[in-house]
């Protein structure tokens, strides 16, 4: 069956462009009853809308009974399940996750908290805990700090930890932010041997540190620019010293191109043995 071209061409021109197609528009304005029914409608809906909601917010199916508590520190762990075990949260769409997640942040162990819910009716609380890092000698007590020096627990035996103890000769009166940055560096470059042999660093003005050993009577003073580096000429030179000057107290290397050894006291002697320098 042929098909006739011009069919398709009824709406064009010869050798112009289609015509554009005109509809009928017509404007269909509504009349009172049909807007009476619009608005009807919307109060329905809105209305519906309410009952739903104030339905959930009291739906005993949604309210929390159960909070899981993710955390690698069982005493954190338990004593955050007994609390959780007695607070009463309410229903889970209202319950404020932000307030819940500061509340646990500002335990002492806590480095972060997460807190999301799971429903109908349980929430699960992930913690991050902070990593004991120095024993801080402060006000009279000692404290176990972590890295940036936020105070976890005071500490009654050192040997629980097997941390250092950091001490300030005033204190840390002042500059305290400042000294146990420089107590963590100076920590921090130590050879891990070093570390199992240190018993505590002592802070010093201008940034030098001592450090003392466990059983070994001599203090070394490093400086604050390569402490490791002090310490490992120290041991280098301590036999040398040690022929020369006899048992050590006190040696400081915090001097750029000096060394100022203190040989340790005559038994029975009370008079402090002076500064040799090197």
């Amino acid at each position: 069956m042929a098909t006739d071209v011009r069919a398709h061409r009824l709406f064009l021109r010869p050798g112009g462009k289609g015509l554009a197609l005109r509809k009928d528009r017509k404007r269909r304005a509504f009349g009172p009853r049909q807007v009476l029914v619009l608005l009807a409608l919307q109060a329905v809906f809105f209305l519906a809308l309410r009952e739903a909601y104030l339905f959930l917010i009291t739906w005993d199916e949604l309210v929390v009974r159960k909070v899981d508590v993710v955390c690698a520190k069982p005493e954190l762990k338990a004593a955050l399940d007994a609390h959780f075990a007695g607070a009463r949260l309410g229903n889970i769409l209202l319950c404020d996750l932000d307030a819940l997640r500061a509340r646990v942040r500002r335990l002492a162990w806590v480095e972060d908290a997460g807190v999301r819910k799971a429903f109908p009716s349980r929430l699960v609380v992930t913690v991050a805990v902070r990593t004991p890092f120095l024993v801080l000698e402060r006000g009279g007590g000692l404290w176990l700090a972590d890295a940036s020096g936020h105070v976890l627990e005071p500490v009654f035996d050192t040997g629980e930890y097997g941390l250092p103890v950091v001490s300030d000769e005033a204190g840390f009166a002042t500059d305290a932010f400042g000294k146990w940055e420089a107590a963590a560096r100076c920590y921090n470059a130590l050879p891990q041997d070093e570390k199992a042999r240190l018993a505590g660093l002592r802070c010093g003005d201008f940034g030098t540190l001592e450090l003392a050993f466990k059983d070994d009577p001599v203090r070394v003073v490093v400086g604050p620019g390569d402490p490791a580096a002090d310490l490992a000429r120290f041991r280098a030179r301590r036999a040398g010293w040690e022929r020369l000057f006899g048992p050590l107290a006190r040696v400081h290397m915090g001097f750029d191109g000096r060394t100022f050894v203190r040989p340790a006291e005559p038994a029975g002697d009370g008079v402090p043995a002076p500064d040799k320098g090197d």
